[in-house]
């Protein structure tokens, strides 16, 4: 399998990327340990893809830091991003500024211009509905805009929206997240191995890790039986002002006496356990990409993503250590990577 064109392609899904890369990790330290090398994980592959939380991994893992590397950012940017800056209402909940300066940490100055492992980075173009996909030089066409910073990248391919604001980069403006689009990058990934491989599946072997496979959907599907538009985009905590407030006005009361209350209440303002239409268009796209590279490319596509025993939102910072119990690699999987990426000794 040495001979064959090896893509990585890494999902979307806020902070479980903690599970991606931990898995990762895992992986690089053991084909190293095996075969007595010291390679980092994203040199072992032609093309990295990645989505969101995945388009950051792969900007990282592009530029030759290790898969320990990244997961060490990961145990520092968690916490750091996801604290609460806006109400979440009337702005998007978190303010990408610490995320920036974490990302700078790694990625520093870096454009596409220096990756080592050929990358692409999923986004779409809010003013248009169009995707918007960044990629280093494997295709000619691409050479106008090899100068973008992947810091800037990253940031635009993780602006989901309600969570962080729009991102504009040099060539780029008003971009949110690619898991819109392709929150499973993978058949943007074969499209692309395809077009470099005279469109012969039987010469493309591809990786796809993802996010974790939940139990149930982190989300009140109660509320959605009879949803409007509020239940759909956001999911309000019960124990806040504001979801009271909405309560009582399908109860009917008076505006005077829900201000009233709201005002007396000593209760959080506003929380939200995640957008239910946000996590629904994303984990759906992402089990229908995997059922269509899968009959593509049959024995050539491995996908890892392992069933966790509890629902994650996209922001859920509480439950990150809960993955570590499932980013083991297990020995079948380990077989068929090695036998896919041409390490078998």
């Amino acid at each position: 399998m040495s001979n064959k064109f090896k893509v990585l392609c890494l999902d979307g899904g806020g902070v479980r990327g903690y599970l991606s890369i931990k898995i990762l990790a895992n992986i690089e330290k053991i084909l190293n340990e095996q075969n007595d090398e010291n390679i980092n994980i994203g040199q072992r592959f032609d093309l990295i893809v990645g989505t969101s939380t995945g388009g950051i991994i792969a900007s990282a893992l592009a530029i030759g830091k290790s898969a320990q590397e990244v997961l060490e950012l990961y145990k520092n940017l968690i916490p750091k991003v996801f604290q609460s800056e806006e109400s979440g209402v009337f702005a998007p909940k978190y303010s990408n500024s610490i995320l920036k300066e974490e990302l700078e940490k790694i990625l520093d100055d870096k454009r596409l211009s220096d990756v080592k492992t050929d990358l692409c980075i999923t986004s779409v173009d809010v003013e248009n509905a169009t995707p918007r996909f960044h990629k280093s030089k494997y295709f000619n066409r691409n050479s106008p805009r090899l100068d973008e910073r992947l810091v800037d990248l990253a940031l635009a391919t993780s602006a989901a929206p309600t969570y962080f604001p729009l991102v504009s980069t040099k060539h780029s403006t008003n971009l949110t997240d690619g898991g819109i689009i392709a929150n499973n990058p993978s058949m943007v990934g074969l499209i692309d191995a395809m077009q470099l491989n005279d469109n012969n599946v039987e010469k493309i072997v591809l990786v796809s890790i993802g996010t974790g496979e939940q139990p149930c959907m982190p989300y009140d599907i109660d509320k959605l039986k009879n949803a409007g538009k509020q239940n759909w985009i956001v999911d309000i905590d019960d124990n806040t002002k504001v979801s009271k407030a909405i309560k009582a006005h399908k109860e009917g009361k008076s505006i005077f006496n829900i201000c009233k209350d709201f005002i007396l209440s000593k209760q959080k303002v506003f929380d939200s356990k995640g957008s239910p239409l946000i996590e629904l268009l994303m984990d759906s796209q992402s089990k229908l990409v995997h059922f269509q590279v899968g009959f593509l490319l049959k024995d050539n596509y491995l996908r890892i993503n392992p069933k966790m025993n509890t629902s994650i939102s996209l922001d859920d910072i509480s439950k990150v250590d809960n993955m570590n119990n499932v980013a083991d690699v297990n020995q079948q999987n380990l077989a068929e990577i090695k036998k896919l990426i041409g390490e078998e000794k």
